[in-house]
């Protein structure tokens, strides 16, 4: 008799077991169903963007501006008023370094100045004297 039992307890768990692994692969194949929709609505919302047209290989690629090329991050020269010659040639070298497009050199150029020289900056700029990097220079 007790083999009986034992035998129908191994029974009632495999048959439990049974069951969790049923409702695991049914809720499985919701979440896969549910997947599939949404790759192929997202398939269908990119389709537009892979069909369209390519230039023509004859005309080749514009040439990748020289910031992507760079791999070593370089900090920018702080200027305090002291050696201005020798802080112009670090930012000009720093700017063609970056392909630094010319329109954005006296703004950068703000960024990292201190002391005496932001203080010049800033009264010659409000005073309209800067209004280009020729002009700064």
């Amino acid at each position: 008799m007790a083999d009986s039992i034992k035998i129908t307890g191994s029974s009632d768990k495999l048959e439990d077991a049974i069951l969790q692994l049923t409702t695991h692969q049914l809720s499985l194949g919701e979440s896969m169903k549910t997947m599939t929709l949404k790759i192929d609505e997202l398939l269908h919302r990119i389709s537009p963007l892979l069909s369209a047209p390519t230039p023509s290989s004859s005309t080749p690629p514009p040439p990748p501006t020289p910031a992507l090329n760079h791999r070593i991050k370089l900090d920018v020269p702080r200027f305090d008023g002291s050696d201005p010659l020798g802080w112009i040639f670090k930012i000009n070298q720093f700017f063609e370094y970056h392909g630094t497009p010319k329109q954005e050199h006296l703004t950068l150029a703000s960024f990292y100045m201190d002391g005496r020289a932001l203080a010049w900056f800033q009264w010659m700029t409000s005073n309209g004297h800067f209004t280009s990097w020729p002009v700064f220079l």
